[in-house]
């Protein structure tokens, strides 16, 4: 793994990070409020449901006050364990005296006529006994059980000898859920921003063991390759003057073969490691794709001949785009090289070139009839090879289309292989 493809890991492992946290936080900071906005609307509707079963009176005093206008019944129901845990645990019970001396609300009775009796507005200071009665009388004709006016809840309950409009104020229940809600926000947002600091610094320290031993291969396989280079010119001075003074054999000409393996191999092995830098973009400069295309072509016409094959070009003129011609050059090679070695025997090559946008479309292909049940998701991969004998009569390491493959990704373009009716196709675009 090169240097460019852990730091694109990294990327992926931080957003990946961040996505699960984000995911985290979010179902959190959401369960939160979903839970407080819930129990806050049960207390509401507790609330509510108590002074109206009471005759909108909240407290023995009020009873008192009032004369009995209305009937009452203080005392307080029975409840079960769990009943008792979940209203001490989300604090929503109404037992407490305190809290119903706190709550802000106004009641209005109503005689069997709907002809207001009495306005309980001992509760809240800034509703006199007509806005009350004007509050009610739009609650009655709305003809909803509960609902919602302007900042007040409100309930209608209807006895047999009247009914009882109560609306609660819950303005400062209201600025509670915003408040814990952002809050919840803040939290997950600060959170998300210092998780990120933290995975990025950790992650980059992580990866720094990897990129300097990314860089050591690389570094290894290029010395290594001029290294091995001094030996097979001496393998090959040695052989070529043992032929010289006793003739050819099969002998010195397997070395020799070997020689040549051995040397393109190693080519090959420094060209990936070199193709893996990252080039100057000052580098790049406009050039005349259509006619590198053309002569890179024109260069394999003999290859193609020589193998009993056919090359053919569909290559119009004037196709310009900016990038590197020895990219350009390169990947055109590796492919037609590639579409030679393995083309049927007296089958057709075919390279043609055509704009895509900004950029090109190089496309080859060749004659493949076995080519149906390949597995053409590796055919990208270092040392991997059509050819499963691995018959060396064909040349080639399997590295080539590694190579043009990690030219394309220079170009933030794509190549991809498709196969049809006994015709391969190797497709790329730059960009």
């Amino acid at each position: 793994m090169n240097k460019k493809a852990i730091k694109k890991l990294r990327r992926k492992f931080i957003i990946t990070a961040m996505a699960s946290f984000l995911g985290v936080m979010l179902l959190m900071s959401a369960t939160i409020y979903i839970i407080n906005v819930h129990t806050t609307m049960r207390q509401i509707s507790k609330t509510l449901d108590y002074i109206a079963d009471n005759g909108g009176l909240a407290a023995p005093e009020d009873a008192q006050m009032f004369n009995n206008a209305a009937p009452a019944d203080f005392s307080h129901k029975e409840k079960s364990f769990l009943e008792d845990f979940f209203e001490d645990l989300f604090n929503t019970g109404i037992d407490s005296e305190e809290f119903l001396h706190s709550v802000r609300y106004f009641a209005v009775i109503y005689d069997t006529d709907n002809k207001p009796v009495l306005a309980i507005t001992n509760h809240i200071a800034r509703i006199s006994d007509e806005q009350a009665e004007a509050y009610a009388t739009q609650v009655l004709e709305s003809g909803d059980e509960s609902g919602s006016v302007e900042d007040f809840k409100y309930k209608v309950q209807h006895n047999d000898t009247n009914s009882v409009v109560v609306c609660m104020d819950v303005t400062s229940q209201m600025a509670n859920v915003r408040r814990v809600g952002n809050i919840a926000l803040f939290i997950m947002l600060a959170g998300a921003l210092l998780s990120y600091i933290f995975i990025r610094l950790i992650s980059g320290r992580m990866i720094k063991p990897e990129i300097k031993a990314a860089e050591q291969q690389k570094q290894f396989i290029t010395n290594a390759g001029h290294e091995l280079k001094t030996p097979l010119s001496v393998i090959r001075a040695n052989t070529e003057l043992e032929m010289m003074m006793h003739g050819d054999d099969e002998w010195n000409k397997s070395t020799m073969n070997q020689v040549d393996r051995m040397t393109g191999l190693i080519n090959d092995l420094v060209l990936i490691a070199r193709s893996e830098e990252k080039e100057d973009v000052r580098e790049l400069r406009d050039i005349d794709v259509s006619k590198t295309v053309s002569d890179v072509t024109d260069i394999f016409a003999s290859v193609a001949a020589k193998n009993g094959k056919t090359l053919e070009k569909d290559i119009p003129d004037g196709i310009v785009m900016r990038a590197m011609e020895e990219h350009v050059r390169q990947l055109t090679s590796l492919l037609v090289d590639n579409a030679i070695k393995y083309c049927d025997d007296g089958g057709a090559v075919t390279v043609q070139l055509a704009s895509k946008g900004k950029g090109i479309r190089i496309s080859v292909s060749n004659n493949y009839a076995q080519g149906e049940h390949e597995d053409y998701s590796r055919f990208f991969e270092r040392f991997y090879r059509q050819d499963k004998s691995h018959n060396i009569d064909k040349g080639g390491y399997g590295i080539g289309l590694s190579i043009a493959d990690s030219i394309v990704r220079k170009y933030r373009g794509k190549i991809d292989v498709s196969w049809k009716d006994g015709i391969i196709t190797f497709s790329c675009i730059l960009k």
